[in-house]
């Protein structure tokens, strides 16, 4: 909840979460080295984060972000350890229902009417939270073993947050949000074949997923016309795909090690300058490549951003073989939540920052798969 308050609230509200997070350590310290040495490949990417102080553009930055980043891992892998995840489940639906709450009630909107805010800074951090807050109300109203009253929560959840989303005028977030419903069709779906025909359906999914992508490459500029037609957006995407191609020169400088963690978007590095001049960033905050790997690519080198993708999609791959198991509320946001993090990394930097929920929510999920796969096994 501290979190959803940052952007009114300022420094108190992170000082809450500090506190809490701190208090939450402290309740069983004793635990801690077990829990941080059963995720040895995220702390392996926490340490490279904290390791390009080393050779960061700026390196007082890169370890103040980098400890931040430590203290938000160390945070949401006590939660996954100690938390069962339905309880966690519960726990956002509470906090994400309230602040949807808060920002409908606020009425604020972008000056220009392209974008509702609420509570936050940005359209897109209300995109964000609002299409959380939807996926965790599919999930409650999806698992008929609930009592009554939490489906009626899921119900309510679904309402508010899809009206949100929708204000919000997120494209990219509403995309990620339709592949996500598309999923949970598909996952529903399967669910009712034996394992032999969900092989077979499997299979038959893949070879449709490779039709459309071939259709859709021999058909790309009508398709593109049709697509910026419909959404408003300019041929590059608002600029997505110029700063793609300076990620990509970027990358090719310092390939292996990056500018350092966090150590590219800063005032008077000349080329976040020239950026955000270029796109009118006034505020010279709040920017980035428009793409998870890009992005990291271009600070934490490809050895820290083949790290994230490992874990990302090691971790969508471990959500949905479980919730093919074991179809609950909380295996479904699991894998759900996991194709939406996939889904945006493409357009977004949703995960891997300091203080900031959706990182949270992947580090916790990855963490819950991790201790489920070790239990099978």
């Amino acid at each position: 909840m501290c979190l959803h308050l940052v952007p009114m609230v300022g420094t108190l509200a992170a000082l809450g979460f500090l506190s809490s997070a701190m208090a939450f350590v402290a309740r069983r310290p004793a635990a801690v080295p077990a829990e941080v040495v059963g995720q040895p490949l995220l702390w392996a990417m926490v340490g490279w984060c904290l390791l390009s102080v080393l050779w960061s553009d700026d390196p007082e930055r890169s370890l103040r972000h980098g400890l931040q980043l430590v203290i938000t891992v160390l945070f949401a892998t006590t939660i996954a350890a100690r938390m069962p995840p339905l309880a966690m489940l519960k726990a956002m639906a509470a906090a994400f229902l309230v602040a949807c709450a808060a920002s409908l009630a606020s009425g604020r909107a972008r000056a220009d009417g392209e974008g509702f805010l609420g509570i936050y800074n940005s359209k897109n951090a209300m995109a964000a939270s609002s299409s959380i807050l939807l996926l965790i109300g599919l999930c409650l109203i999806v698992d008929r073993q609930l009592p009554t009253r939490w489906r009626a929560v899921g119900a309510i959840s679904v309402g508010l947050g899809g009206l949100l989303l929708v204000r919000a005028n997120s494209v990219g977030t509403v995309a990620a949000m339709i592949v996500v419903c598309a999923a949970l069709m598909v996952i529903l779906a399967l669910r009712r074949l034996a394992q032999p025909q969900r092989l077979v359906a499997v299979g038959l999914a893949v070879l449709a997923i490779a039709a459309t992508v071939l259709v859709i490459a021999a058909s790309f500029d009508g398709l593109s016309v049709m697509l910026l037609d419909a959404t408003g957006k300019d041929v590059s995407l608002t600029g997505r795909t110029d700063l793609w191609q300076v990620a990509l020169d970027e990358i090719a400088q310092r390939p292996w090690l990056g500018s350092g963690f966090q150590a590219v978007w800063v005032p008077g590095n000349p080329l976040a300058e020239m950026l955000w001049d270029d796109f009118g960033v006034e505020s010279r905050t709040g920017f980035h490549f428009h793409n998870a790997y890009l992005s990291n690519a271009v600070e934490i080198g490809i050895v820290g951003a083949a790290l994230q993708a490992v874990l990302v999609l090691g971790g969508l791959a471990g959500a949905l073989a479980w919730v093919m198991r074991d179809l609950r509320a909380e295996t479904l946001f699991l894998a759900l939540f996991m194709v939406r993090q996939a889904v945006l990394s493409m357009v977004e930097v949703p995960f891997f920052l300091q203080f900031d929920i959706g990182t949270i929510l992947t580090v916790a999920v990855l963490v819950y798969i991790s201790r489920a796969r070790r239990l099978r096994l």
